[in-house]
């Protein structure tokens, strides 16, 4: 499995993400991962005029599984619900959820079975997108695993909220 670091551009486009953000957002996204002792760790934007969820970026997350997935609902899938209802939100088994059956080709055609995911809010409670960490097998996270995410997301929407005020002020 490559545990690189891949971004994407649809996402990347909702943040205006480059330079900087990219590997700020980047390193956090894999220290998340290695954090929860986790197969693969993403982050998904939301893009709210469409009310989805696009990828950012991945550490370790298949292909196939990305794609399988697709473009996120807003309120479908564990990082969708994250985002919809502003809690973390646990998938334990994919191919057994009923919550999950939108995306179950996902985990028929990947190693991936479990995963949660936590909503990624700034301190003025702009909602950015979900922050998740992926199992190969049923995995329910222990509550400080969670707690752990949420502490990443936190940092994660302080990044891109920083971001946001300096290229604001730098286009005007």
């Amino acid at each position: 499995m490559n545990k690189e670091l891949r971004f994407f551009d649809s996402g990347l486009q909702l943040i205006k993400g480059k330079g900087d953000l990219k590997n700020a957002v980047g390193e956090l996204v894999q220290m998340a991962a290695e954090a929860g002792n986790c197969k693969a760790a993403s982050l998904f934007i939301a893009d709210w005029p469409n009310r989805v969820l696009k990828p950012l970026v991945t550490f370790g997350l298949p292909a196939e599984y990305v794609e399988a997935c697709g473009d996120v609902r807003i309120g479908d899938q564990c990082c969708g619900r994250a985002v919809e209802h502003r809690k973390p939100w646990v998938v334990s088994d994919m191919l057994t959820d009923p919550l999950f059956t939108s995306a179950r080709d996902a985990a028929v055609r990947s190693p991936i079975r479990a995963a949660f995911s936590v909503p990624v809010v700034n301190e003025a409670g702009e909602c950015f997108g979900s922050l998740a960490c992926h199992y190969g097998e049923p995995h329910s996270p222990l509550p400080e695993e969670i707690e752990r995410n949420k502490t990443w997301a936190e940092m994660i929407a302080h990044v891109i909220s920083e971001y946001k005020a300096v290229d604001s002020v730098s286009a005007a």
